[in-house]
């Protein structure tokens, strides 16, 4: 069975195996991700499929060089290796530093004078109210609570949009979800693209959230779609 989760929050490798064992630990069952930013760590062998839509890149798990075993040096054949004339000119003692003489310092900058001198002045009046308006009222504005759940209101809208735009514009996108058996809306920011399609995919399940998921599995196995 294929599981489609949508996602637009950063998803750490060890979270799939708490999605297959919330989902009754079956294990044909296959998950694709559709995602808007990359992983926290390589996805491989985790998941079917995962695939980007929005900013970043994936991560790549990088194995380090093997080193060849003659290229392994040991301190004896350090010693060994350097010459005896370098060993003692590494003991002396360095000569000491020529003290550089101290350059000069900068002539101060001349102050403006006539219609200059009144830019300045107005510059620097409208930067210091700008300053103590903002340490004031913006500052009091900006913590009451009615404003920041606002922000992150119009924050999760623009990007529940901009998820589902990306969704509905990526065809290999739109194939995977179309052989799905179940959808899964994961958080927030992917609630509206698990809405739309499931307007469009009525023989498909889409929910949001993993026990919502285990119970439509359960039903598809008992009806013998499993």
């Amino acid at each position: 069975m294929k599981v489609v989760l949508l996602s637009t929050r950063r998803l750490p490798p060890a979270y799939f195996d708490t999605v297959r064992a919330d989902l009754g630990g079956r294990p044909d069952v296959g998950l694709d991700v559709v995602a808007w930013v990359p992983p926290a760590g390589p996805v491989d062998g985790l998941v079917e499929s995962f695939t980007l839509i929005g900013p970043g890149k994936m991560p790549v798990e990088t194995v380090p060089p093997a080193v060849p075993a003659d290229s392994v040096s040991t301190p004896a054949a350090d010693a060994e290796a350097v010459p005896a004339d370098v060993s003692e000119a590494a003991k002396a003692p360095a000569p000491e530093a020529v003290a550089e003489p101290k350059p000069a310092p900068a002539a101060a900058k001349p102050r403006p004078t006539g219609a200059k001198r009144v830019v300045k002045a107005v510059q620097w009046r409208y930067r210091r109210l700008r300053r103590a308006g903002g340490k004031v009222l913006p500052k009091a504005i900006k913590k009451a609570a009615p404003i920041r759940k606002l922000k992150a209101n119009r924050r999760g809208n623009d990007l529940s949009k901009n998820y589902w735009t990306r969704v509905q514009s990526r065809p290999d996108v739109m194939k995977v979800v179309d052989q799905a058996d179940v959808v899964i809306a994961l958080d927030a920011g992917s609630i509206w693209a698990g809405w739309q399609l499931g307007q469009r995919q009525t023989d498909t399940p889409v929910v949001l959230g993993l026990p919502a998921a285990r119970r439509e599995l359960d039903r598809l196995v008992g009806a013998g779609n499993g």
